[in-house]
Protein backbone atom coordinates (compact mmCIF):
# COMPACT_ATOMS: atom_id res chain seq x y z
CA UNK A 1 0.00 0.00 0.00
CA UNK A 2 3.07 2.39 0.63
CA UNK A 3 4.32 2.14 -2.93
CA UNK A 4 1.39 1.79 -5.64
CA UNK A 5 0.94 2.65 -9.28
CA UNK A 6 -2.06 5.34 -8.78
CA UNK A 7 0.54 7.64 -7.30
CA UNK A 8 -1.82 8.77 -3.90
CA UNK A 9 -1.40 12.25 -2.65
CA UNK A 10 1.26 13.36 -0.51
CA UNK A 11 -0.78 13.20 2.70
CA UNK A 12 -2.24 10.19 1.43
CA UNK A 13 1.17 8.30 2.12
CA UNK A 14 2.35 10.37 5.30
CA UNK A 15 -1.07 8.72 6.67
CA UNK A 16 -0.01 5.66 5.62
CA UNK A 17 3.47 5.83 7.22
CA UNK A 18 1.96 7.48 9.86
CA UNK A 19 -0.40 4.04 10.31
CA UNK A 20 2.47 1.71 10.18
CA UNK A 21 4.71 3.66 12.66
CA UNK A 22 1.78 3.52 14.92
CA UNK A 23 1.26 0.17 14.74
CA UNK A 24 4.91 -0.97 15.03
CA UNK A 25 5.04 0.97 18.25
CA UNK A 26 1.77 -0.52 19.54
CA UNK A 27 3.81 -4.23 18.32
CA UNK A 28 6.46 -3.28 20.89
CA UNK A 29 4.86 -1.83 23.74
CA UNK A 30 2.26 -4.82 23.73
CA UNK A 31 5.55 -7.20 23.42
CA UNK A 32 7.54 -5.55 26.09
CA UNK A 33 4.41 -6.24 28.52
CA UNK A 34 5.00 -10.12 28.16
CA UNK A 35 5.89 -11.38 31.59
CA UNK A 36 9.74 -12.82 30.60
CA UNK A 37 12.33 -11.02 33.03
CA UNK A 38 14.03 -8.80 30.28
CA UNK A 39 11.33 -7.35 29.25
CA UNK A 40 9.44 -5.12 31.40
CA UNK A 41 6.42 -7.24 31.94
CA UNK A 42 8.90 -9.71 33.74
CA UNK A 43 9.37 -7.02 36.58
CA UNK A 44 5.46 -6.38 36.61
CA UNK A 45 5.21 -10.32 37.24
CA UNK A 46 7.88 -10.29 40.25
CA UNK A 47 6.21 -7.05 42.01
CA UNK A 48 2.81 -8.96 41.03
CA UNK A 49 4.51 -12.51 42.97
CA UNK A 50 5.54 -10.38 45.62
CA UNK A 51 2.13 -8.57 46.47
CA UNK A 52 0.46 -12.42 46.01
CA UNK A 53 3.08 -13.47 49.02
CA UNK A 54 2.65 -10.62 51.20
CA UNK A 55 -1.13 -11.13 50.68
CA UNK A 56 -1.02 -14.49 51.57
CA UNK A 57 1.30 -13.74 54.60
CA UNK A 58 -1.27 -11.57 56.10
CA UNK A 59 -4.15 -13.86 55.77
CA UNK A 60 -2.51 -16.91 57.20
CA UNK A 61 -1.28 -14.13 60.21
CA UNK A 62 2.73 -14.79 59.28
CA UNK A 63 4.70 -11.84 59.11
CA UNK A 64 6.14 -10.20 55.92
CA UNK A 65 8.19 -12.42 53.88
CA UNK A 66 10.22 -9.73 52.28
CA UNK A 67 11.13 -8.70 49.25
CA UNK A 68 11.39 -11.21 46.09
CA UNK A 69 14.90 -11.75 44.93
CA UNK A 70 14.50 -10.99 41.44
CA UNK A 71 17.98 -11.64 40.33
CA UNK A 72 17.91 -14.97 41.03
CA UNK A 73 15.72 -15.17 37.64
CA UNK A 74 19.32 -13.55 35.38
CA UNK A 75 19.73 -16.81 34.16
CA UNK A 76 16.35 -16.97 32.80
CA UNK A 77 16.50 -13.32 31.59
CA UNK A 78 20.12 -14.54 30.00
CA UNK A 79 18.40 -17.45 28.02
CA UNK A 80 15.59 -15.10 26.74
CA UNK A 81 17.64 -11.93 26.03
CA UNK A 82 19.88 -14.79 23.95
CA UNK A 83 16.99 -16.42 22.52
CA UNK A 84 15.68 -12.85 21.35
CA UNK A 85 19.56 -11.92 19.63
CA UNK A 86 19.22 -15.40 18.03
CA UNK A 87 16.16 -14.48 16.78
CA UNK A 88 17.05 -11.31 15.52
CA UNK A 89 20.35 -12.66 13.73
CA UNK A 90 18.51 -15.41 11.92
CA UNK A 91 15.74 -13.29 10.64
CA UNK A 92 17.86 -10.35 9.47
CA UNK A 93 19.77 -12.58 7.82
CA UNK A 94 16.68 -14.31 6.20
CA UNK A 95 15.58 -11.19 5.00
CA UNK A 96 18.83 -10.42 3.15
CA UNK A 97 19.16 -13.90 1.59
CA UNK A 98 15.82 -14.35 0.51
CA UNK A 99 13.48 -11.37 0.78
CA UNK A 100 9.84 -11.68 0.99
CA UNK A 101 8.28 -11.06 -1.80
CA UNK A 102 4.79 -10.45 -2.34
CA UNK A 103 3.37 -10.63 -5.66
Amino acid sequence: ELVTVDDPTWSERSARVLALLASLNLFLALFNFVPLLPLDGGHIAGALWEAVRRGWARVRGKEDPGYVDVARMLPVAYVVGGILMVMSIVLIYADIVNPVSIS
